[in-house]
């Protein structure tokens, strides 16, 4: 709680936690509604830096680096007439083919919670994704392409098959 008063209800104001994070409300909400900015200095957002040389693949506009929900990322000045977006940093590949699909790699990418995990790089087409680091290596009980090392505190470090009917493990 701070040391001031909602100048709409006289309530104690406190710091709150939104989605796009701190700013200072009221005490007495929902009755009273009052909030505002947890620094008075800032006023707008940071303009987005231009990259030289980079336009947009879909209509030819200047692409900018932006600050989103989940950090960083690069995405069209032409923003709300073209959406296109992509990742500041690229996902590494791990040139393992899919084994869903066939026709994508295995790419290595970071979720939202800044947690890895590998997905298919014909993405939204093939939905294959797995959390543990992919190996060439077919499964010689059911035969899927693939193995995972996965790592725990209980067996230790281990390949094993992605497939929840097939239990090999070494």
């Amino acid at each position: 709680m701070l040391q001031e008063k909602c100048p709409k209800c006289g309530k104690p104001l406190a710091i709150r936690l939104g989605k796009r994070g701190n700013f200072i409300g009221c005490t007495g909400y929902p009755d009273c509604d009052y909030t505002r900015d947890i620094s008075e200095t800032k006023q707008t957002a940071p303009e987005p830096e231009i990259i030289s040389g980079r336009t947009c693949p879909k209509c030819g506009s200047p692409l900018q680096i932006k600050i989103g929900r989940y950090g960083k990322f690069i995405g069209c000045s032409n923003y709300p007439n073209c959406k296109y977006i992509e990742p500041l940093v690229k996902p590494e590949d791990t040139k393992i083919r899919c084994p869903k699909c066939g026709k994508g790699t295995l790419l290595k990418r970071r979720s939202r919670r800044n947690k890895i995990f590998y997905s298919c790089s014909e993405y939204p087409k093939c939905k294959y994704a797995i959390w543990n680091e992919p190996i060439a290596e077919k499964c010689p009980k059911c035969g899927w392409p693939i193995l995972t090392i996965k790592t725990t505190k209980k067996s230790g470090t281990q390949k094993v098959c992605p497939q929840q009917d097939c239990d090999y493990a070494e």
